[in-house]
């Protein structure tokens, strides 16, 4: 039976890795799940039910029913203000714990169905897909992240988005479960000087299957 591909890709916010993941996946025929994604779907949740994200564990079977693709594609995921709530909401060990469940029946249905998966987001490499195939790390400054988010979204200010991306990186890294770290064995890109298409070509550079 032929191996199954399975790649991981983390990095902070903002750096370009769902862009690459998406292209990765689409060169080689694999399914892609954005896992930040997820946390962004539950944030938006919380947010639209008025629920206080500092205190939701009663809610968690409810905030994580019903996941569908399109659920995971809904524009308004990808707000600062969906972002912020999403990076404080991913510390919780009990909505960890429900989302990991989801994210491993992905690896394995995409094993199933296609010829393997990519798999983008926090601690991808280092808890949800210990055994991938290839880990990638992409980064970038944080200056250089938030102008790509600034050119993305247009009507929101640079400072402010610097600063919440700052925020961010701080919540992701100093977090008791699951921080921000890089996997011993991941292969660290920095794309801040890179087009999409050279990150694209750099990351197949590393692949041999």
């Amino acid at each position: 039976m032929k191996k199954k591909l399975v790649i991981a890709i983390d990095g902070p916010s903002a750096s370009g890795k769902g862009t690459l993941a998406k292209k990765i996946a689409a060169h080689f025929g694999l399914a892609c799940l954005n896992t930040g994604a997820i946390y962004r779907l539950i944030a938006l949740r919380i947010i639209e039910q008025r629920i206080d994200p500092q205190n939701f564990d009663h809610k968690i079977f409810a905030l994580t029913k019903n996941i569908s693709e399109s659920d995971l594609e809904n524009e308004k995921l990808f707000s600062e203000n969906v972002g912020e709530i999403a990076s404080l909401i991913a510390k919780n060990p009990k909505l960890r714990a429900a989302i990991f469940d989801f994210q491993r029946d992905f690896v394995e249905c995409g094993k199933r169905e296609k010829n393997g998966c990519v798999l983008e987001g926090r601690d991808t490499t280092t808890v949800i897909c210990p055994d991938a195939n290839y880990k990638f790390f992409i980064t970038a400054t944080v200056e250089i992240r938030a102008k790509r988010r600034f050119e993305q979204l247009k009507n929101v200010p640079y400072e402010e988005i610097l600063s919440q991306l700052k925020k961010r990186d701080e919540n992701d890294l100093n977090r008791k479960d699951s921080p921000l770290k890089i996997a011993p064995n991941a292969i660290i890109i920095d794309n801040g000087n890179f087009s999409v298409e050279e990150s694209v070509n750099k990351i197949l550079s590393f692949i041999n299957f």
